[in-house]
């Protein structure tokens, strides 16, 4: 793989004379002149696609991620009724006008505060919104307006027999027919999409946990003939304990090694995949991979800890010139997986962080597209999306006995090893 900073034009960078220069100037007016066609086409003989190196003849590739979050898209108009709002102001929603403005004077502060706290309790404070949600009736959350979402096409356009009719998306880039509902549902909250231009919640706490090696992911790609079109490719999907390295303003270092993990609570998913002009695909398996807000591993109420749960989860990046993999992770998520850590923080989670589970929760099952339940006709599963950037690392498998002793997990972790 080439050298980092190394390029074509790098490569083959040479002095001109004076001279010359005038002439070349001269040409790039020609161009100007003619306009952005001119500007825009490929020269004679050169591919208009930018190059993709060779696979390593062994055609095995490895790759830290870099970037694992929820994509949105930017811009107000996404939700016209404000963000979703937090458990004080919905209190302050359900109040009469002048209740309401006399309730945020100063002097009533304290008052304000004993009074929406206390909708975060049941009756006799045993319960509360986020560790029983489904013994509070809450209003539901303030939704995406915006018909634009990043995304995968998870049902080909119809829902099915194991699906729910949706509202589908299209990207900003013109593809429709995308599956996003989760977006839909989380798409206004401050966590996801950040206030005033500032990083939200969500990105910088993942970029963290990516980089400390609790949720770190890597991916091992086996049987690579070409970057450019591969009718079958293994795609090792999986995670390690192991730090990337990083530099002194945050930039992952290219070329680090990491040893993959099937130890509590990470995973090794195997899925079968396919390249198609740059692009590597996976075929619809079950993958899970580590998730933490927050939590202690030994306390958690559902497990070790939560998961990353995508059902019928798929992959779609792209290879770029540099090395790097770009693109998504799409599938289903079980609803009770969306709510689980702040739902595992219980009251914490309301008081704290004021997020109502109940509501989301509620908002959840109004648009839940997937996994629908044969026997009550509901749909027990989201479409949700994340971005993923890849860059190139080398990657250590775990030991042939380990990976048969996992397979016994589940599904994610069948498939064929070379």
């Amino acid at each position: 793989m080439r050298e980092e900073g190394i390029t074509p034009m790098t490569a083959h960078r040479r002095t001109f004379p004076a001279a010359r220069l005038a002439t070349m100037a001269g040409a790039l007016g020609v161009l100007f002149a003619a306009g952005p066609a001119a500007l825009l086409a490929p020269a004679i003989g050169e591919d208009a696609r930018a190059s993709l190196p060779a696979p390593p003849p062994d055609g095995t590739m490895g790759f830290v991620v870099s970037e694992f979050v929820q994509p949105i898209v930017p811009g107000s108009d996404s939700c016209p009724d404000g963000p979703v709002l937090k458990m004080r102001d919905i209190y302050l929603e359900s109040l009469p006008p002048e209740e309401r403005a006399r309730l945020k004077r100063k002097e009533n502060e304290k008052e304000l505060d004993r009074l929406w706290q206390l909708t975060a309790f049941g009756k006799d404070g045993s319960t509360n919104v986020c560790s029983q949600p489904d013994l509070f009736d809450r209003p539901l959350q303030r939704t995406l307006k915006s018909p634009l979402a990043w995304g995968l096409d998870l049902d080909g356009g119809t829902a099915g027999e194991e699906g729910c009719g949706h509202e589908e998306f299209a990207t900003p880039d013109g593809q429709s027919g995308i599956d996003n509902q989760e977006y839909r549902v989380n798409g206004c909250k401050l966590e996801w999409r950040g206030l005033d231009g500032m990083p939200s919640d969500n990105s910088v706490g993942m970029k963290q946990f990516m980089a400390s090696g609790e949720w770190t992911q890597v991916l091992l790609l086996r049987g690579v003939d070409s970057l450019q079109n591969d009718p079958e490719v293994e795609v090792i999907y999986a995670n390690t304990p192991d730090r990337p390295m990083i530099d002194s303003r945050g930039t992952w270092l290219k070329g680090a090694t990491f040893t993959i993990s099937t130890t509590p609570p990470r995973n090794r998913n195997v899925l079968k995949g396919r390249i198609e002009h740059g692009v590597l695909t996976t075929e619809p398996a079950d993958i899970q991979l580590t998730q933490t807000w927050g939590q202690g591993g030994a306390r958690d109420i559902r497990g070790n800890r939560t998961k990353w749960h995508y059902v019928k989860g798929r992959l779609r990046l792209t290879f770029q010139a540099d090395g790097s993999l770009r693109g998504m992770l799409g599938g289903y998520r079980p609803l009770f997986d969306v709510i689980a850590s702040p739902a595992i923080g219980g009251a914490g989670a309301a008081l704290t962080a004021g997020i109502d589970c109940a509501g989301e929760l509620k908002t959840l099952r109004k648009y839940a597209d997937g996994l629908r339940n044969p026997k009550t006709g509901q749909c027990e599963g989201i479409s949700g999306t994340q971005r993923i950037t890849a860059i190139p690392a080398y990657v250590n498998d775990v030991a042939p006995a380990d990976a048969v002793r996992t397979a016994s997990q589940g599904p994610a972790m069948q498939g064929k090893t070379r």
